[in-house]
């Protein structure tokens, strides 16, 4: 479900913003079923953006499922990190 107030274009600047950042993603694959991604964001464009994942693979998804949570950006953990 969405969240009222928010549009796609919000969806699509946070694409942006993450765009060459390593990240977690959730996938919801329907039925209460969900995969999770490791890999970045390689290229943004008008309707869809790409993924890399960390095998090679590459994977397109649209703004609308990040609008509508089918698609969640997760943080990785990072144990050289401070804080």
């Amino acid at each position: 479900m969405r969240e009222a107030g928010k549009d796609i274009g919000e969806a699509k600047a946070r694409v942006k913003r993450l765009t060459g950042i390593p990240l977690v993603i959730r996938v919801s694959e329907g039925r209460g079923r969900s995969t999770l991604i490791k890999g970045s964001i390689v290229a943004a464009f008008p309707a869809v953006f790409t993924v890399r994942t960390e095998g090679g693979e590459i994977r397109t998804f649209s703004y609308a499922d990040v609008h509508t949570h089918g698609v969640m950006f997760l943080r990785t953990y990072d144990p050289d990190a401070e804080g």
